[in-house]
């Protein structure tokens, strides 16, 4: 099958040559991962808007970061700032394991869901603050970081492992670098980099201990396999209140309010259900918090 343009025009013509990032950008659908009114865009030499003011990268770009990581295929990896999902969907093609993170709940959502359309559903995406990364699935064979910072976080460089790379933009809004950094036993060393503009990180206190409201509504197999009462009992384990429900449609609806880690936990966990469930979708709203006291089943 003859190469894309669009690949040998953005991508091989600006020095992208690992052919595993070169295949991994050709079968990675973007069209799924940008807003439907500028589908026609997809595939051009360009970053794409995305509702909160964030973009899509542009190819290049994803290509760089995936180049400049170095993967070998078998890694567990940390994308932080999800967006859209489609810089996690290419990762996937060259990581064993992928972690996402997003700030923005809604982003979160559509990117679940972007990436489950293109056939990436075992992208686990997150809700947190990028800049502390992921510590519980630590560490990392490689983290790329699509905002920037004036220096490298220092949760994420103590999350990479030995001899893995984070790839991130240094750098003020007007002036930033896109940097591939190396975690030696030497300290850090400088691989590449290319000149690039992104949106800054921002550390998000709402993600980090503050209380949030999730509502999910569970759709499968999900009456008759306990799965009311197995969210109960982890609501409760997390110290979380709200409330969950059979609906007469065959779906379970829950609502939970408390610490946001802990809500987005559970809602993790709601996506795969007890033993015996089966669940299809996950539909999920976040809302604000209105105090509710305890958990119950209705």
């Amino acid at each position: 099958m003859a190469e894309p343009e669009w690949i040998s025009e953005q991508l091989r013509r600006r020095g992208i040559e690992d052919e595993r990032v070169l295949a991994a950008m050709a079968r990675v659908p973007r069209e799924l991962f940008v807003p439907g009114e500028l589908r026609e865009a997809a595939y051009e030499d360009a970053a794409l808007p995305l509702p909160h003011g964030q973009t899509v990268s542009q190819p290049y770009i994803v290509a760089f970061t995936c180049q400049a990581l170095d993967l070998g295929g078998g890694e567990r990896v940390l994308d932080v700032g999800t967006g859209s999902g489609y810089a996690a969907a290419v990762l996937a093609e060259l990581a064993g394991e992928v972690h996402s993170i997003e700030r923005i709940p809604e982003l979160a959502d559509s990117a679940r869901a972007a990436l489950a359309a293109a056939g990436y559903g075992r992208v686990r995406v997150h809700v947190g603050d990028g800049s502390l990364g992921l510590p519980e699935h630590a560490p990392f064979g490689g983290i790329g970081v699509a905002a920037a910072s004036p220096e490298v976080p220092p949760a994420l460089w103590e999350q990479l492992a030995e001899g893995a790379r984070i790839v991130l933009p240094l750098g003020r809004r007007r002036r930033q670098q896109l940097c591939a950094i190396e975690r030696t036993p030497d300290g850090p060393r400088l691989v590449a980099s290319v000149p690039a503009r992104f949106v800054p990180l921002v550390h998000d206190r709402r993600a980090a201990g503050s209380t949030a409201r999730a509502r999910v509504r569970a759709n499968g197999r999900v009456q008759g396999v306990g799965y009311r009462f197995s969210v109960e009992r982890k609501a409760r384990s997390h110290g979380l209140s709200g409330w969950v429900r059979n609906e007469p449609d065959g779906t379970v609806t829950g609502v939970f309010e408390g610490p946001r880690e802990h809500v987005e936990s559970l809602v993790e966990w709601c996506r795969r259900g007890p033993r015996g469930a089966e669940v299809t979708g996950l539909e999920v709203s976040w809302e604000e918090p209105e105090g509710l006291r305890g958990f119950s089943v209705r």
